[in-house]
Formats: C-alpha cells, structure tokens, sequence
C-alpha cells in the first residue's frame, strides 16, 4: 500500500490525530492536517475511495502534480527512433521538443522519466540501441521448412537462413539445401541484394561455415573473410555462451519460425526454387507489416533510417572461392588439388602455398600473393602446367614435340621441313625426337642458311635424313654445281701424280 493511501485509510476509519498517523505512516504531521482538511472539505468516505487506483488518489489530494501532468507531453517513439541516429542525445531531443512551446514543455527530468517509463511498455528486442547501418545478425533456424520430390515422392529438408539488420529489423530469410560454406556464401550475397547494401559489421554465431575457432582470438573460415572483404564489411562473431549477444537474430529467427515455417506446414512444394518463391512472399509480407507498439514497419524503418547508412554494394557480385589449408610444394614444382595437379613456379619447390578454386579458375597465393592462375580441371591425376613455371632444361626437354619441331623447321625453310617431316613418318613417331634435337643443334652451329641449303640437296638425291644433311655440311658437297667435276673423298696430297705429269710423258715417248 503506497503512503498515500495509508494515510487516508488510517485518517478515514481510525481516532488517531494527526501526530500519530504522521509517526504511523512515516510522513510529516503537516501532510497529513493537508490530507485530513481535504478530505474533510470533498465528505470522502474510505469505503468510495478504496476502489480508486493510486492515479487516481493521488490526483485528488496532490494539486500540483495533476498541474505538472497537464504538460505537453512529448513523442516519444519519436524519442526513441531518433535516438538510435549517431550521436543524437536525451539533452539535445528535449531541447528541441522544448522549443516548440517553451511554456508548456516538460521540464528536463520529468522528460527522461517519461521516456523510461516508454522504454519499459516497449518490446523488449526493439529496446536494444543500434545504430543506422551498423550490424546485420545472421544465423540458420533451428525448425527446417522442405519440399517432397516429384519423382520419388521423398520429402527433403532445407535450412533456414535469416539475416536482420539491427536498427530497423528489416528481416530476410531464404532456404539453402545445407549448411555448408558455398550455401552459407550465397545466402549472405542474396541478402545484400535484397537490402540493396552492406552493414558494417556481421555478427554470425559460431557456426563452422562462419569460424572455425571461436573464442577472444577467433579464426573466421577464409572463404567467408574473403567474401567479407570483397563486400567491405567486418566479422565479428558472438561470444560462446552469450545468448544476450544474439538476442537481435533469436528473436528474428523465432519470429521467421513463427511467420513462415509455421504458415507453410500444409503446403506442399515441389522444388527448392518453388519453396523460396514462398518464402520470399512471406518475408516481405513481414516487412510490410506495422510494429505494435512502433510507429511504421521493417521496411518503413529502414526505408528512413537505414538505407543511406549502408555500404553500397560493389559493382560485381562476389564469385564464391573455396580454399585449401597451405601445402608444401614438392620437387615436381605442382600441387594437387582434387586430385588434379597444378604447376606453380619452380622456384617455390619446398614453400608452402594456399589454393582457392572457383567453378572456372584455381588461383594458388604465396604469401598472400597470387604466383599462379590456371583454368580448372577435374581430371584425376592429369596435369596442368604452365611453360613459364619450368626450369629452362624441363621447358627445353617439355617442347620436343612433332608440332613444335614442324613449327621450328617452317621458319628454317622448306626443305628443313620436308627433312623434320620425314623424321616422324615412321611406325613411332616418337622415335624421330632425338634426330630433330640433332639437327636443331646443327641449325646452331651452322646457321640456317647452310642448313637449308644442305637440306635441299639431300631432298634432290632423296636421302631424307640427318646424317646426311650432316654430311653435307661436313663436306660442303651442298655448295658445289651438278656439272662440276668432282673430286674424290681422297684430299689432294704431294706424292700423288696429277693430269699434267701423265699429259708430260706421253709427250716424251712421242719424241
């Protein structure tokens, strides 16, 4: 029983004076003569007064206060949503509520203990402060909508994922087939879509796909970092057992349980993309819908507070890349990566490198910078190597092919042709690899030139080999005319007889 009432009850059904109601009740004997003459003059009886609230007691034996209460009062979800605006203050609202009529106005602490008293009737998750733009919480919903398979009639869950921003509530949800990183990826992307921005700041719980260790000195999952980053937003998981940390996405999670699984549980669908379809009806029927005890609904809210405050999204949609923990390069200077090996530079044998693998490109960083990019080939153990990765000696030995050896001898000449072609017109053309090495080397140490002049002499006499390019230029036979009298392969020498010795004496025998 308040002070008051005491009072009034003790002054009303008991002999006592004043002096003994004033020990009594714990009030000054001069506020009860007060109460005891106002309830001489009205002829109240306890019996009527009893049924009265405390308002309303007070109100008939405290003039002054039922004065202060005819005082404009403010707006106070306007209060309240314009306090949630960067560095909007309790002073600052009640001066410029005050300037509207100075005389009428409430006085500074009568305005914050009315603005308590709103807090207090107020829905406990809009009561927490957040700022425009600042957090969005994400997590996955316990209870699991799904669809029933049209050809085998098997009916298959999904997860439920739902993001809410933090300032005005505006609240998406879409289902995703499990809760793996690509799907946990995705449904961040569609979310900043659908909000047509960024938050700052994305507070996850400590799901595998969003951390991998939790904790003060948490390490978040690298493909969600990235994703971040490519966004400009910052991680920033919740704290392991602190469900207050959460209370903004519980509560949008249980409201998305409430306002979409529940209203879906006697229909049926039959693909993932005709549930989403629902799911997304649903949800902006929910952003639609007014507050209760707040002026507006999620879209309004956000529509005039937040959207401005948001990062805008970049100019590409962010293609999701999935990493490998760091390996070590092996002698062959490749890595492995779904069974596929990838060539990175040979000077990287022994280091350790990171792999991300998009569905078009693997890219492979060491230290943080990319020392590699092939396109992606899921061929079991087959290779993709890069030329330029090689040791000269691998890269030299790798390009002893037919084609590059056809493609070397067209800029030789013809003839240097027609001998390579030749090489690898056999039942193993394989065979013709060492003789083309052959006569590249004698390219070198001749010039291309006498080689292709030598190859056109071996093409007239139809010797279509090395050897007998080789020959050739050894002998310098490929210089020399048809007609030419040759010499034979003994070389000229003092003690052989010539024509002339012969022509000499048979001058002599004539005489």
């Amino acid at each position: 029983m308040s002070k008051l009432r005491s009072v009034i009850h003790l002054l009303l059904t008991t002999p006592l004076n004043n002096s003994e109601v004033a020990r009594s009740a714990n009030v000054s004997r001069a506020t009860v003569a007060r109460y005891r003459r106002i309830a001489l003059e009205k002829g109240s009886r306890w019996s009527d007064l009893q049924l009265l609230l405390d308002e309303e007691l007070d109100a008939m034996f405290n003039k002054a206060w039922r004065r202060l209460t005819r005082r404009r009062m403010a707006d106070f979800a306007w209060v309240h949503t314009e306090l949630q605006r960067p560095g909007v203050t309790l002073l600052l609202l009640w001066e410029e509520y005050c300037a509207q009529e100075p005389a009428n106005a409430l006085s500074y602490s009568q305005f914050t203990e009315h603005y308590r008293r709103y807090r207090k009737r107020i829905d406990r998750v809009m009561r927490q402060s957040h700022h425009p733009g600042e957090k969005c919480f994400v997590d996955f919903s316990g209870r699991k909508p799904g669809y029933t398979n049209p050809d085998t009639g098997e009916w298959t869950s999904m997860d439920l994922f739902v993001g809410a921003l933090g300032c005005s509530n505006l609240t998406y949800a879409t289902c995703v087939p499990q809760q793996t990183v690509p799907h946990w990826i995705a449904a961040h992307t569609r979310m900043f879509e659908y909000f047509g921005g960024v938050p700052a700041i994305l507070v996850p719980d400590n799901l595998k796909a969003a951390v991998l260790r939790p904790g003060a000195n948490f390490i978040a999952n690298p493909s969600y970092v990235e994703m971040a980053e490519h966004y400009g937003t910052t991680i920033l998981p919740t704290r392991t057992y602190r469900p207050r940390d959460k209370a903004k996405v519980e509560g949008a999670v249980l409201i998305a349980q409430r306002w979409i699984v529940a209203r879906l549980r006697n229909q049926n669908f039959f693909s993932p993309d005709e549930l989403n379809t629902a799911v997304a009806a649903l949800v902006e029927e929910l952003n639609q819908r007014p507050f209760s005890r707040l002026p507006g609904c999620r879209a309004s809210r956000y529509a005039d507070m937040e959207r401005d405050a948001m990062q805008p999204l970049p100019a590409q949609r962010y293609e999701f890349g999935e990493w490998t923990a760091p390996m070590r390069v092996d002698n062959g200077y490749h890595v492995r990566v779904n069974q596929h090996w990838y060539s990175v530079p040979h000077r990287l044998v022994g280091e350790r490198v990171s792999v991300r693998s998009t569905a078009a490109v693997v890219e492979i960083f060491h230290q943080h910078t990319r020392v590699a990019s092939h396109l992606r080939d899921d061929t079991p153990g087959t290779l993709t190597t890069d030329p330029q990765h090689q040791p000269d000696a691998h890269r030299a030995y790798a390009e002893r092919t037919p084609e590059s050896f056809l493609a070397w001898a067209k800029q030789i000449g013809p003839a240097t042709t027609e001998i390579v072609r030749a090489q690898f017109e056999r039942a193993v053309p394989a065979l013709g690899l060492p003789a083309c090495s052959g006569l590249r080397k004698l390219v070198m140490q001749h010039g291309a030139t006498e080689v292709e002049a030598a190859a056109c002499r071996a093409v007239e006499i139809r010797s279509l080999t090395v050897k007998s390019v080789k020959s050739l230029l050894n002998t310098r036979r490929h210089r020399r005319e048809g007609d030419e009298d040759i010499q034979g392969d003994l070389p000229l020498h003092a003690n052989l007889r010539g024509p002339d010795y012969y022509a000499k004496a048979v001058e002599d025998t004539s005489c």
